[in-house]
């Protein structure tokens, strides 16, 4: 029998293992529960990929986006793995039921968990071997499940009704509170940790704060002609991706695109394809892009606005430098730029007197949730939030308002939760804006807000330790990879070669 070391070597053609792989993989195939925080970029694929290759049964891979699913079974069959698909959004009818309906051609099947919640999917899923339950990007449990997807929160349920097989748990920043937050909602009990330091030494991290947004633009254009690509600007608003990727491209960064949740899935998908290979130089988008993509090689990222906590910044500018070479993180702000996330964590939540009403409404028994959300003109978001609490508390079943649906007490505890809730999102919120303003060594303030300490600092740290114009004059130019049309050539060809080998052995 082949031994992990063996598969490592012949199957993936790595010669050894990189810091923390080891450990959890030999976990998953005791059939333990493992929680592994890994930071961005070091392969936390691999911990449930080769295990898939040594175990009987299905592997079931929870992932959160379309195209980061897309991206993951692509890069796979590119790389030889003809067992593995996705379910998702972006196969119509019959390609779903061919997939669900073949199940044992399969070794992986990627999977959101809105479409696990979907009765015939897991009908079909629960009567096959699953070997292995796989939570991938797993911080969203606590960063989504509570509010807009909270199908996250079901995810423990599901487990169980496909045979309550191991859990993985993967993600790339947990604080010790999110910690406990995935383990309890995904029932792991007697979990397995694994963590890894958050910290990136060779990633730059720079802040600067501005007056206006004026001032903040033209500081833009200066860092953004000395900076390195291919780079991620991250924007605030949709309108701002769209806004900055013009701009940049009239002042001659034709090799720009803008990407958010407000597009098409089929042209969400081209623009990241497009930047994985080369097509892009800068991408401007909002916090929809990034999770998940396999690009090594994203020398600099930007943040035109103050992100919603210290978790949400760690993961974006993770996505730089992932190949190990210097690469590095700026953020510029002002004051507005901490307003506006700010109302929108207000406007996540239902607002008070709409709760009291509809759970008083006299006629509301027998009525469908449907019609109670049109009725009080609830975005879609707080209708999805506000039908999953009600349901766990018995005011909903099969869709309609039960007899228990006229509470006043329901009604105050829903919101005294959904003031909890937003009073933690404004700390966490107020906690990023303490980072972004610190006169402190910033490396050392995201340390300590995981709980970690940072040990020897890089020779570069932050604009706190070390001057940004000096980091940018000693920085060995000479090393910088420029876009070699005829490497990229090569690379579409090699993907191309292999994609079709894989497809013509299926």
């Amino acid at each position: 029998m082949q031994t992990i070391h063996d598969i490592l070597r012949n199957e993936f053609g790595y010669t050894s293992f990189r810091e923390g792989q080891q450990p959890i993989i030999e976990a998953v195939l005791t059939k333990k529960d493992v929680l592994a925080i890994l930071p961005t970029g070091t392969g936390k694929t691999l911990c449930y990929h080769l295990p898939s290759k040594m175990i009987n049964g299905l592997t079931l891979v929870v992932s959160p986006l379309v195209s980061l699913m897309e991206d993951q079974v692509t890069q796979m069959r590119a790389n030889g793995e003809k067992r593995v698909a996705h379910l998702s959004s972006m196969l119509n009818t019959s390609e779903k039921y061919d997939i669900i309906n073949h199940l044992t051609r399969f070794k992986l099947i990627f999977v959101s968990p809105e479409m696990l919640t979907m009765s015939f999917i897991l009908s079909k899923l629960s009567k096959m071997t699953i070997s292995l339950f796989v939570v991938d990007e797993a911080h969203c449990i606590s960063q989504w499940g509570h509010e807009f997807r909270t199908d996250y929160l079901r995810l423990k349920d599901i487990r169980k009704t496909v045979g309550n097989p191991p859990c993985l748990a993967l993600t790339a920043t947990a604080t010790p509170k999110v910690e406990k937050d995935i383990c309890y909602h995904l029932d792991m009990k007697n979990a397995c940790v694994y963590r890894l330091p958050v910290n990136r030494n060779n990633i730059f991290m720079t802040v600067e704060k501005y007056e206006t947004q004026t001032e903040k633009e033209i500081r833009f254009d200066e860092l953004i002609t000395e900076a390195e690509t291919p780079a991620i600007v991250y924007t605030g608003t949709r309108q701002k991706a769209e806004q900055t990727a013009e701009s940049l491209q009239k002042k001659g960064w034709r090799r720009t695109a803008y990407y958010h949740g407000g597009m098409t899935k089929e042209d969400r998908l081209l623009v990241q394809q497009q930047f994985l290979y080369h097509d892009i130089d800068i991408i401007c988008c909002t916090n929809a892009f990034g999770m998940g993509i396999n690009k090594p090689d994203v020398r600099s990222v930007f943040h035109l606005h103050v992100p919603t906590s210290v978790e949400h910044y760690v993961q974006e500018i993770g996505r730089a430098g992932r190949d190990g070479r210097q690469s590095t993180a700026y953020m510029i702000f002002c004051d507005e730029d901490v307003i506006l996330p700010g109302a929108f964590i207000e406007e996540e939540f239902p607002e008070s007197g709409v709760i009291t009403e509809m759970l008083s409404h006299v006629d509301i028994v027998g009525k469908t949730f449907k019609e109670g959300a049109l009725l009080f003109q609830l975005p879609e978001k707080q209708e999805k939030m506000l039908y999953y609490h009600l349901e766990k508390r018995q005011l909903i079943a099969d869709g309609m308002f039960t007899e228990q649906a006229s509470s006043t007490q329901v009604a105050d505890e829903l919101i005294h939760y959904f003031e909890e809730r937003k009073k933690e999102k404004h700390h966490l919120l107020w906690q990023m804006r303490a980072l972004a303003e610190t006169a402190q060594c910033l490396r050392e303030k995201v340390a300590h807000y995981f709980h970690e300490t940072v040990g020897d600092k890089p020779d570069w740290c932050c604009n706190k330790c070390h001057s940004l114009m000096m980091y940018e004059q000693t920085l060995n130019k000479s090393q910088r990879i420029e876009c070699d049309p005829q490497r990229d050539e090569q690379a579409w060809q090699t993907t191309l070669k292999r994609m079709l080998t894989v497809c013509d052995g299926e």
